[in-house]
């Protein structure tokens, strides 16, 4: 459906349960120092699963992985 300029608009929707995503929520801020950590993420109603992510600190990684998977525990491994 265009909008009032003409310009076509993607279809949008809400979904409390989907991950919020971009550089600083979800993943580093491009240019920062970085180590990789290991994550288990504990999806509800999902198997575990280990994520192996760059981030500034551990607090960062996981706060990245609770962005991603926002009902999840999540622990260092």
């Amino acid at each position: 459906m265009p909008d009032s300029i003409g310009q076509m608009m993607p279809f949008r929707w809400h979904d409390d349960e989907a991950g919020n995503y971009g550089e600083g929520i979800s993943r580093p801020r491009h240019g920062k120092k970085t180590r990789e950590f290991k994550l288990i993420v504990y999806p509800q109603g999902a198997q575990p699963m280990t994520w192996i992510t760059r981030a500034e600190s551990k607090r960062d990684a996981i706060k990245y992985a609770q962005n991603r998977w926002p009902n999840a525990e999540v622990e260092a491994a």
